[in-house]
């Protein structure tokens, strides 16, 4: 079996045909990016070599322009969907997941998930929300607010942060839980508890 067989046969296109069908991305490796033929990416996306965009039995994948870094899994099966806004970083092994006809994880633009973060249906990241370290998140919904480079960090989006498990939280805009295994057990707090307010003229990116 050839490499382009057996990528058709575990319903990823082949690195020809992945250029072809986007031609408008920056993919970095054709060959070690993996991405099922109706996954949607939009025009100035990045992928990193080792990215996975698994769509199958009636998944949808959705994909605005962001960077997907190395070890990125975005993973949609048995109609579950999975939406990704434009301005997004994802990166040290992000996934996400969303397996079911009525489960959805929905980012908004210009978020950060990193360092192994794992974000499961269902869930709802506004605009600007982050979700930093190694953390399983199920049932959560960050409300959407500023960038993290925002001036002002309580306007920001809602951020988890930290190591462990974080289920059915709901945060507000500026509200940050900063876990160690039960999130439950954290205190919400806000932003600027970590990050002092700044003028916007030292507002850096």
């Amino acid at each position: 079996m050839t490499g382009d067989e057996a990528r058709r046969r575990a319903g990823y296109l082949t690195a020809a045909e992945l250029v072809e069908a986007l031609p408008e991305v920056l993919v970095l490796d054709p060959a070690g990016t993996m991405v099922s033929p109706d996954v949607s990416v939009a025009a100035g996306a990045v992928l990193y070599p080792g990215v996975v965009l698994h769509a199958a039995a009636g998944g949808r994948i959705e994909l605005g322009a962001s960077r997907l870094w190395p070890g990125t899994r975005l993973l949609a099966e048995a109609g579950g969907s999975i939406t990704v806004g434009d301005g997004c970083v994802f990166e040290g092994g992000v996934t996400l997941r969303a397996a079911g006809p009525a489960a959805a994880v929905r980012v908004g633009a210009g978020c950060r998930l990193s360092h192994g973060a794992e974000l499961l249906a269902d869930a709802d990241l506004g605009d600007g929300a982050q979700l930093l370290g190694r953390i399983t998140a199920r049932d959560v919904v960050l409300a959407g607010g500023g960038s993290h480079a925002d001036p002002d960090p309580d306007t920001r989006g809602a951020v988890l942060k930290g190591f462990g498990t974080a289920r059915g939280l709901r945060l507000a805009v500026g509200e940050v839980v900063n876990g160690a295994g039960d999130f439950a057990r954290a205190p919400v707090e806000r932003q600027s508890a970590y990050h002092p307010k700044r003028d916007s003229a030292t507002r850096r990116g």
